[in-house]
């Protein structure tokens, strides 16, 4: 794998498959753990969508969202798939790759919207061997069709 990519998963449900990814398919520049931790509830919610920008998705160029049983109802992986949709500065927006987990419940609002518009690839966890290298680079690629970005949602504000 060529390009860093930043994890977004639902941490109590989904860690096993999140380290399985990292430890067998990343290395230290390549999938990069900068998740969300409970120091954030003090924040701002700008103060929070700063921190996914400049903390945890600069480095990235695709995020990969691990769809389980519970993905869809978490705040912070909807924040974090906004944020990813988000030029800044000299950093251009995120490809998005959803990963659909054995467990997979309903896909993310938002990064459903971007599957139907066919800006955002998918791909099973059981063909993670041998499709996750293309997929990525799929991903990657569709970074410059700005077109097909939907990103208008209004962000979730908690998790239900």
């Amino acid at each position: 794998m060529a390009h860093k990519v930043f994890v977004s998963y639902h941490h109590a449900n989904d860690q096993k498959q999140a380290d399985h990814l990292r430890n067998t398919y990343g290395n230290d520049n390549t999938l990069l753990d900068k998740s969300l931790d409970e120091a954030y509830e003090d924040m701002s919610d700008d103060e929070i969508l700063a921190a996914i920008r400049t903390e945890h998705l600069k480095d990235s160029t695709v995020t990969i969202v691990l769809i389980g049983s519970e993905t869809a109802n978490r705040k912070w992986v909807d924040w974090e798939i906004y944020s990813s949709l988000r030029p800044y500065g000299d950093r251009s927006r995120n490809g998005l790759l959803g990963i659909y987990l054995p467990t997979a419940g309903a896909t993310p609002a938002r990064l459903q919207d971007n599957i139907d518009s066919g800006y955002a690839i998918t791909m099973k966890w059981e063909n993670i061997s041998w499709q996750l290298e293309s997929k990525i680079q799929a991903a990657f690629d569709n970074r410059s069709k700005n077109n097909l970005v939907v990103n208008s949602r209004k962000r979730r504000e908690r998790n239900s």
